[in-house]
């Protein structure tokens, strides 16, 4: 075949990490580069394919179809490339197209700096193959190191996304790296907060935002990617989630979030939580640390709630002491003399998916009874905390108040030491009984006698280490404070709200003989 019956199209690429290797990759440069070779070997061009700034990782270029297209339709029968690389830097789709498809087609492919011509018989495929396989470990190692360079500025609270997170805007022209609040997203976002706080789940908060044509964050931030399905401009469950969960919102500029599958392809996936890269106090916050951790706590308590699930005060909290699952409330009902009954029960989740293997047991109790022995504890709990802290009263002046520690703390000393003596005297009446100095029966009840007083003596310790505590932690603790008005809420109220339930205890445990322990958050109750 003579060379006039070769119609030619040249295909320029070229990419950001191309600009970075060699200006000689420019695409003015590879045209001027492909023309010479046309004009000396007398071919004839019938048109010129682009992709300015594509990576060669993939193939899904426009300038790239427009070739195949008119390859289709016998427009072209020739192509030529500056070198193989600019064919791209994906090894499997490179050799399919140049060793494949072209052939299959009857498509002359030259690559003029790699001196490759695929209608040369004495050529063989496998510098085809060394070439596509250097080309593509050229565009990995860029990426490894891109991605090296980006991590390391992340780590060092500088914002590398293109699109800032909603709520905020990237502070242009000033600095493109640094987020500022963007004031009306900003007040979506605190509602949603606010909203979560009160109680109201997930999606009747998308439903809600949806309902009142409040604009999804793509909307808002201009967007236009992707086909729109025909729920564009719904807000999903997923997008509340995020925005609940995300610690950038409380000024820790958290990136990572998402990872790209493959340095050849565009399809993203959630990363794990670990892997997340946190900036502390690198960004303004729209919510303050208080509220975001108690929206962190309520969250993790509600994520596997189901959106016809009943309301229960303590779903959430109540775990299993025996095989640490939680434990799951539901209802069932009878009928008794031809009235409709029901009950609130829980019962170890644990158990009831794999009972048949026997990992638990079930753990069954009556809820009502249980919430109602709960909420009478914390009321009992709390109530004891306001007496303690009413003490911090008589801490007027500083020097009464270390007058007071040091009394305290010799009196302690005083108790530890009387604690320490009972235990000795029941060495030593144990020793009398050996030697047949006492009997049996004055060896239980001398033993029984110092055990009593070890156990008030210790209580006594526990009192005075309590007292102690807060004196010490007066000056500065303000958690006291909190944990009073908390509690004096609590108290005012016939039942509390799941978010000031949170703020009070930590879970709630119980075990295969329904022995239940409450962990408070309020330190001095520990």
């Amino acid at each position: 075949m003579n060379n006039n019956a070769f119609k030619v199209g040249i295909y320029l690429r070229l990419s950001k990490d191309d600009e970075r290797e060699d200006e000689s990759q420019s695409i003015r440069n590879q045209r001027d580069y492909i023309m010479s070779y046309i004009s000396e070997h007398n071919l004839v061009l019938i048109d010129e394919y682009i992709d300015d700034g594509v990576s060669g990782a993939i193939f899904e270029r426009q300038g790239w179809e427009n070739l195949i297209r008119d390859i289709e339709c016998g427009r072209i029968n020739m192509v030529i490339t500056k070198d193989t690389s600019r064919l791209g830097r994906n090894i499997s789709q490179s050799l399919y197209y140049s060793t494949e498809y072209f052939q299959e087609k009857n498509v002359r492919y030259v690559a003029i700096a790699d001196n490759i011509d695929t209608f040369d018989k004495n050529q063989n495929t496998d510098m085809l193959m060394f070439k596509a396989f250097y080309n593509e470990m050229y565009v990995k190692d860029i990426s490894t190191k891109i991605k090296a360079t980006l991590n390391s500025q992340k780590r060092n609270g500088k914002f590398m996304g293109g699109i800032a997170p909603y709520g905020y805007q990237r502070n242009l022209p000033i600095d493109k790296h640094e987020l500022i609040i963007d004031e009306e997203q900003a007040e979506i976002v605190k509602r949603i907060y606010n909203m979560f706080i009160s109680g109201i789940g997930v999606k009747k908060i998308a439903n809600t935002l949806t309902n009142e044509k409040i604009p999804i964050p793509s909307i808002q931030k201009n967007l236009n990617r992707g086909v729109k399905s025909s729920v564009y401009g719904i807000w999903t469950e997923r997008t509340i989630s995020d925005i609940l969960t995300n610690p950038t919102y409380n000024g820790d500029l958290t990136q990572s979030r998402e990872y790209k599958v493959s340095y050849k392809s565009k399809k993203r996936r959630k990363n794990n939580k670990n892997d997340w890269i946190i900036a502390k106090n690198a960004c303004p916050a729209i919510i303050d640390k208080e509220t975001f951790n108690l929206v962190q706590n309520m969250y993790s308590k509600n994520k596997n709630r189901t959106e016809n699930s009943r309301e229960y005060l303590l779903r959430g909290f109540l775990v299993c002491q025996e095989c640490g699952h939680t434990i799951s409330i539901g209802h069932t009902t009878w009928t008794c003399n031809g009235m409709k009954k029901y009950k609130n029960i829980c019962y170890c989740n644990y158990y009831k998916k794999f009972s048949r293997y026997n990992v638990c047991t079930p753990h069954k109790i009556d809820y009502d009874e249980l919430e109602n022995e709960i909420l009478k504890d914390i009321k009992k709990k709390c109530k004891q905390y306001l007496k303690i802290s009413n003490f911090e009263k008589l801490l007027k002046k500083n020097d009464e108040m270390t007058k007071l520690r040091i009394e305290l703390e010799k009196e302690l000393l005083k108790v530890k030491k009387n604690i320490n003596l009972q235990t000795n005297y029941v060495d030593n009446i144990y020793k009398d009984k050996l030697k047949g100095l006492i009997d049996e029966e004055m060896f239980k009840r001398q033993y029984n006698n110092i055990t009593t007083e070890t156990l008030n003596l210790k209580k006594k310790a526990n009192k005075l280490e309590t007292k102690l505590y807060i004196l010490k932690n007066k000056a500065a603790n303000k958690e006291n404070v909190r944990y009073t008005e908390i509690i004096k809420e609590y108290l005012s109220l016939k039942k509390p709200s799941k978010q000031l339930l949170s703020s009070l205890i930590d879970k709630i445990i119980i075990d295969e003989e329904k022995n239940v322990n409450i962990c408070y958050k309020i330190k001095p109750l520990y």
